[in-house]
């Protein structure tokens, strides 16, 4: 992993707390893989667009993530952080590990993981 990728992960991350999703698409694949910690995928930046579409006002709920750290790991990089969706009936939120994979400058996945140890599996390389 080198210096590069993990400023572009760092950006990403500054980018969708300031500007949002859409904003944050600009240092991710057009392909990009996106796993939320329910397992599902959504492909491309329309997926990714599709699942924060489901957080909106109006719809009453709220979708928030936050980055605690950023960790150099194999062929990405794992921010610890922190994920909350809010609801008027109800709030669920989990500590996260996001695994994130660079290929060419751009970010080419992303994946929550509820452990250390899988986000590491996600990035580690496979012999």
């Amino acid at each position: 992993m080198d210096e590069q990728s993990l400023q572009i992960v760092k950006r990403m991350w500054i980018d969708y707390r300031e500007g949002g999703v859409q904003t944050a698409l600009a240092h991710c694949h057009p392909d990009i893989e996106f796993q939320p910690d329910d397992g599902r995928v959504w492909l491309g930046h329309d997926g990714v667009r599709a699942f924060f579409a489901q957080f909106t006002e109006k719809q009453g709920r709220h979708f928030a993530a936050s980055p605690y750290t950023f960790e150099p790991s194999g062929r990405g990089v794992i921010v610890a952080g922190h994920r909350r969706i809010r609801s008027a009936r109800s709030s669920d939120s989990d500590y996260n590990y996001f695994a994130h994979h660079v290929e060419d400058g751009l970010i080419t996945r992303v994946a929550a993981f509820t452990t250390r140890e899988e986000a590491t599996e996600d990035v580690e390389p496979r012999s």
